[in-house]
């Protein structure tokens, strides 16, 4: 959770060989019919300042965060491929620092995509202790904190990139146990793919990752169970 978003400042860089939004202004008209729903406003045709991220779990709590997400989802529809992005959310920012304006709004939009996607049941199953955490250090602090500092795209931008989920899920692991360290793990590798300047072979070791995380919880479920079968 983003419920008091801390901004990584990042140096961007923009690939010449990516795909290009051709309706960037479907982004921008189904996000201010979505933050209407919170009674937030545009901005002289610019999305409203990024605020009110800060607390919007803690206000309204993620079923109903989901709810309203999940139609935002619908109504960007396809465009959501390549029109939430960086650059896209840069061309409707506004205030004194744009970049740190379409980081708050990408980043936020790709948390809750996990939270509200496929991460959504490991989410609600440890929303309470998840949320605590985050508001005590939030998701993109303590990426930051685990390494996170650039875009720029080197030979040790993957190992880098996942040393920092790894941090991120040890994190949360310790505070809340293993399912919400998954959780945790899927949402900031979610961030960095909607980032986009890691390659598609280190964004699927991300994936697999976190999903062994997913996959040791359940043979650790496994195995209680046969042992409560053997000694009952």
């Amino acid at each position: 959770m983003i419920s008091s978003l801390a901004f990584i400042f990042l140096v961007f860089v923009h690939f010449s060989n990516a795909q290009q939004c051709s309706t960037p202004q479907t982004l921008y008209n189904c996000y201010i019919s979505y933050l209407g729903k919170y009674g937030v406003v545009p901005d002289d045709g610019y999305l409203p300042r990024s605020e009110f991220l800060l607390t919007q779990m803690t206000t309204h709590g993620l079923p109903v965060i989901c709810k309203d997400f999940d139609e935002l989802t619908s109504c960007i529809g396809a465009a959501a491929t390549y029109c939430v992005s960086f650059n896209v959310f840069y061309s409707y920012a506004n205030g004194r620092d744009p970049q740190r304006e379409a980081l708050a709004y990408l980043q936020n939009h790709a948390f809750f995509e996990f939270a509200c996607g496929n991460g959504k049941d490991l989410f609600m199953n440890n929303i309470d202790c998840l949320q605590r955490s985050f508001e005590q250090v939030p998701l993109t602090n303590r990426m930051q904190q685990c390494g996170q500092s650039s875009l720029v795209v080197n030979d040790n931008s993957c190992p880098a990139t996942l040393e920092v989920t790894d941090c991120v899920r040890q994190q949360i692991v310790q505070a809340c146990g293993a399912s919400a360290g998954a959780a945790a793990c899927g949402a900031a590798t979610n961030i960095e793919r909607r980032l986009d300047f890691l390659d598609a072979a280190c964004l699927t070791e991300m994936d697999a990752r976190c999903s062994v995380c997913q996959l040791q919880i359940l043979t650790s479920l496994i195995l209680l169970l046969i042992h409560r079968i053997i000694f009952s």
